[in-house]
């Protein structure tokens, strides 16, 4: 059978890569981020300058790096968000690297606070100065990148506005100009140079250019410099051209994302039937994550019905909220009078929202591209099966482990809009049906049946005889069958499919044989991921049997409160204990059993 465990790890992911290649081929050519899920988590969260490469990267066969075999072995799924730009995606990446602690990010979850420049306005010549910190305090601006762009902002600003970095006990005792006004970066407050009312303007000037505004003030210097240069004053309008130059590097190194707090970006996209939400998290002036939602509009309802519907559910689940931004300016609703609700039309906000659009729609295409890339597969149904779109349900079975040993039977369920997660089921085979592999695939294929009376086709992994044996043995069930195996000699990019006494040969990228591939790889994943699990259990349960003193209860206590044993064995010994309400020599028997294991 196609679902048994096999050595070769790369045969055993290569579904995995295969489905996720194909739905990389989708993704946009643009800066974003990309996040890899498996067993309903985020393992991995990553930045990329164009999101189409660097994901296809991971599912190439040249890739031997360990800790990316791993990953790989274990990616179940995969999406992505799009940024305006690279800057974006780097802090896009780090706050979702932060909130969600994925497994296989290293670099970034640490407990660092994003740098700052700060403004000290309790002088009378404020100086400005580099900060990190995790607190909201006045005067503090950005986030930046990262500790030396906000460096190198400050060290541009004062290029441009000759204000002081010193502190306070330096510019108190300065008889003469120090070194930094001798290089035009200070105008020397310290000795009088400059009056106090010119210091405030460049103070206004350069907290106007920290809170984002470089539109007007390039504006202005862009003017400057033209009158300039019809002036013929072309030295000092190649400064001025400098000063612009300077600007956009420091407008390059900030965040955009310096909003009020629990404030929701929302944006929708729709067509036909097909609906998609996106919300952008700005909490405590700092954005925080992107959600995506999806679902049918089965009753018509008009886009602002959808938008007011969408808002409540996420007011009623967020009752924080202080503010809503999004682009329907139409949309206007009496039940959220404590909420201020936002329509903008330039700055940063217009960015937000733009970025919301952006990822809207790139959600609704591919949720129409796994649509349609099915239409071929339902039509050649309806001519052979006399399965519509609408009735369409296929479940997909698969088996894996050694024939009278631990055998584990999957299920997967398709229709036409792609696998229903929640409707997967996979069985642990009694000793007595593990005679075989067929007697272990009926066994699943009869367990699932009578509990589920809607599905039109029964899809197995196998040749002529497999399908022969199950519809002998089920003949009194109402529900078609058909199997899919490997062609003449087994030859790559070759299918046969199988029902009734037809045999079709299919080759692998006729898009006919779209959903019939996709249910079998799907099935042979996920039945390979469940037999691991179901593997492991049972070798770890026999060893901690093996410990002195561990019983039946102790056990079952265990993997009720511990995903995996690792992190029991990762966890201090006073937590563990608590948790499992044992005694601390105990625990530490077991942690130490399990770290000799594991090392």
């Amino acid at each position: 059978m196609g679902g048994r465990a096999r050595k070769d790890k790369h045969t055993e992911i290569f579904p995995v890569i295969k489905s996720i290649s194909e739905k990389v081929k989708s993704f946009p050519e643009t800066p974003g981020v990309y996040r890899f899920f498996g067993n309903k988590k985020i393992l991995y969260i990553g930045k990329a300058k164009n999101l189409r490469k660097r994901v296809q990267s991971y599912f190439r066969s040249s890739v031997k790096e360990y800790k990316t075999n791993k990953l790989v072995e274990r990616i179940e799924d995969i999406d992505f968000l799009t940024t305006n730009n690279e800057t974006e995606a780097l802090l896009l990446e780090q706050n979702l690297i932060k909130s969600n602690q994925p497994q296989f990010n290293i670099l970034l979850r640490d407990d660092k606070s994003f740098p700052y420049i700060k403004i000290d306005e309790k002088h009378d010549f404020p100086s400005i100065t580099f900060k990190r910190t995790t607190k909201a305090e006045k005067n503090l601006f950005g986030p930046f990148i990262s500790a030396k762009g906000t460096r190198t902002a400050i060290t541009e600003l004062q290029k441009i506005l000759k204000l002081r970095t010193c502190n306070d006990v330096f510019f108190a005792n300065r008889s003469r100009p120090c070194l930094q006004y001798q290089i035009k970066k200070c105008s020397a407050p310290c000795v009088g140079f400059i009056s106090k009312t010119d210091y405030k303007k460049d103070i206004e000037t350069s907290k106007s250019i920290l809170k984002g505004n470089f539109k007007q003030i390039l504006g202005h210097l862009d003017d400057e410099m033209r009158h300039l240069s019809d002036k013929e004053e072309f030295e000092k309008a190649g400064e001025v051209k400098n000063k612009i130059r300077i600007l956009k590097r420091v407008e390059e190194s900030q965040i955009i994302f310096s909003g009020g707090e629990q404030t929701k970006v929302v944006a929708m996209a729709a067509f036909g039937i097909d609906v998609c939400f996106v919300v952008i998290d700005i909490e405590r002036n700092s954005f925080t994550n992107i959600r995506r939602f999806s679902f049918k509009n089965k009753i018509a309802k008009s886009d602002s019905a959808l938008m007011e519907e969408f808002i409540s559910r996420l007011v009623l689940a967020n009752p924080q909220i202080k503010e809503i931004v999004c682009s329907d300016e139409s949309f206007h609703s009496p039940f959220f009078p404590n909420i201020n609700f936002t329509f903008p039309t330039s700055g940063k906000k217009k960015n937000w929202i733009e970025m919301a659009n952006r990822n809207a729609r790139n959600l609704l295409s591919l949720r129409l591209q796994r649509s349609d890339k099915y239409s071929h597969s339902v039509d050649y149904l309806q001519k052979n099966f006399g399965i519509n779109k609408e009735s369409l349900s296929i479940v997909g079975f698969d088996v894996s482990g050694g024939v009278g040993d631990i055998q584990t039977v999957s299920c997967v369920y398709f229709n036409y809009d792609g696998p229903i997660k929640s409707k997967y089921r996979f069985y642990h085979v009694p000793l007595k049906d593990s005679k075989s592999d067929l007697s272990a695939l009926l066994f699943g294929i009869r367990k699932y049946l009578q509990n589920n009376f809607d599905i039109s086709l029964v899809l197995i992994d196998g040749g002529l005889n497999h399908l022969k044996f199950i519809e002998g043995a089920l003949k009194k069930m109402e529900c078609k069958f058909a199997s899919i195996g490997k062609g003449e000699k087994r030859k790559y990019g070759i299918e046969n499919l199988f029902y009734g006494e037809n045999k079709v040969e299919f080759r692998k990228d006729d898009s006919m044989s779209k959903i019939f591939l996709d249910v079998r790889d799907e099935a042979h994943r996920f039945a390979i991921k469940n037999f691991r699990s179901t593997k492991r259990k049972n070798l770890t349960q026999h060893f901690l049997q093996d410990i002195p003193g561990i019983g039946p209860k102790t056990i079952s206590k265990i993997y009720k409160e511990y995903q995996s044993l690792e992190e029991l064995s990762k966890q201090s010994n006073s937590s563990a204990s608590k948790k499992l309400n044992l005694n601390g020599a105990k625990v530490k028997k077991i942690q130490d059993c399990l770290k000799e294991m594991y090392n």
